[in-house]
């Protein structure tokens, strides 16, 4: 009954108009700003719950993280007190050998200190059986010593034996050597005897064919039959046949004119004395032709090594050309600083440089084929005149 009673009243105070209308527009101003505070209020708050769970979630990750490190370290920290428990075991055993070895240590003084005095009694005997030595030891030192000095002999006398069995193969090298010579010297003799048979043939001929030629001979130098001091062989061989070319001319010229009066016969002599002169000339000629053939391999190889010289020089000339061209080309500032080519008396443009053969090449140098032909020339020409001195050293000795 009282409820219904209160709902009455209710109904009746609605239809009453209890309120203004515009208070009821300021309520509902002031209740959407307050819904809106506080949703503003709710999504700041609903931030830093998210925030709050963020950071609940490191802290519980980093707790996590912590209590690894606490279990690794408490492994760690057991490890290190067995280690500790380890080296207290084995330093209390270090501690026990270390008394037993002091004790060993002393017991062993101990026994020193009484076997010292029978050391100097027991020295003394060693010393007396030392110095006295029975027979046989003295012996036996005495044919050490004699096989020392034997080996010491026997040494000796295998070095003298390799020493003159050394010398003895020089002195059959040697004897060879010789043998093969006196075989040369030989031969020249022969050689020597057989133009000097054709020479006095050839004397008796012109004798017997016409008598007047006997008083020519006298004005033919004996240089011309002889061998004289050169060091080629064949040239003493072409001296040697050469005479009785000398003698053929005036021969057949004598023959031909034997009816003409005694002008002819002077114009013979003339003749053949020119001859002779001839011949002379020819024989100094040769004489000289080996320091001639010499000079001129000289000559030529000087003039091979200056263009060589002289060609090196334009390479270094060209090769400084083109640095200063590249560092005027890298400076502009310079270039116009300096003077012209054409006061300084030169033109870039004229210089040819040549193409400079790179160092990788395999190819030598040209100087050093050049010092190498130069050496080769030298020695090659060194090694004739030796054989040639030794040659015609040979002939004279024999001679």
């Amino acid at each position: 009954m009282l409820a219904e009673n209160l709902v009455e009243e209710f109904e009746m105070k609605e239809d009453e108009p209890w309120y203004d209308h515009q208070d009821l527009q300021q309520d509902l101003q002031l209740a959407a700003e307050l819904g809106k505070t506080l949703l503003d209020r709710n999504t700041e708050l609903e931030d830093s719950l998210q925030q709050m769970y963020t950071t609940n979630q490191e802290q519980l990750q980093e707790i996590e993280y912590l209590t690894k490190q606490v279990e690794l370290l408490r492994q760690m920290n057991e490890q290190h007190a067995k280690v500790y428990e380890q080296l207290d075991v084995t330093a209390r055993e270090l501690e026990e050998t270390n008394q037993k070895l002091v004790a060993d240590s002393k017991a062993s003084q101990q026994k020193i200190l009484r076997h010292f005095v029978y050391d100097h009694v027991f020295a003394e005997k060693i010393t007396s059986l030392q110095s006295q030595q029975s027979p046989d030891e003295e012996e036996n030192e005495h044919l050490k010593k004699t096989v020392t000095m034997l080996q010491a002999q026997l040494s000796l006398e295998r070095q003298k034996r390799a020493a003159v069995e050394e010398e003895c193969g020089l002195v059959l090298k040697e004897n060879s050597e010789l043998q093969r010579q006196l075989g040369a010297a030989d031969a020249c003799r022969a050689r020597a005897l057989e133009l000097e048979a054709e020479v006095a043939g050839m004397r008796q001929m012109l004798q017997s064919e016409h008598p007047f030629v006997n008083g020519v001979e006298k004005l033919v130098p004996d240089s011309l039959f002889v061998p004289v001091k050169e060091p080629s062989q064949s040239l003493l061989d072409e001296m040697l046949l050469t005479v009785p070319e000398a003698h053929r001319k005036p021969l057949k010229r004598s023959s031909s004119e034997t009816v003409l009066s005694s002008l002819a016969g002077g114009d013979i002599v003339k003749g053949h004395e020119e001859t002779c002169i001839r011949r002379a000339k020819a024989v100094k000629q040769r004489g000289v032709s080996l320091l001639h053939e010499v000079d001129t391999q000289y000559s030529a190889l000087k003039v091979k090594y200056e263009e060589l010289l002289k060609k090196c020089q334009q390479e270094e000339d060209s090769l400084s050309h083109k640095a200063v061209q590249t560092s005027r080309a890298k400076d502009p500032a310079a270039v116009s600083a300096q003077p012209e080519p054409g006061t300084l008396g030169w033109e870039p443009a004229s210089v040819t440089p040549e193409p400079i053969s790179s160092p990788t090449t395999s190819t030598p140098p040209e100087y050093k084929v050049l010092f190498k032909e130069i050496f080769s020339c030298i020695k090659k020409t060194k090694q004739e005149i030796d054989e040639q001195r030794t040659k015609y050293r040979s002939l004279s000795s024999h001679s």
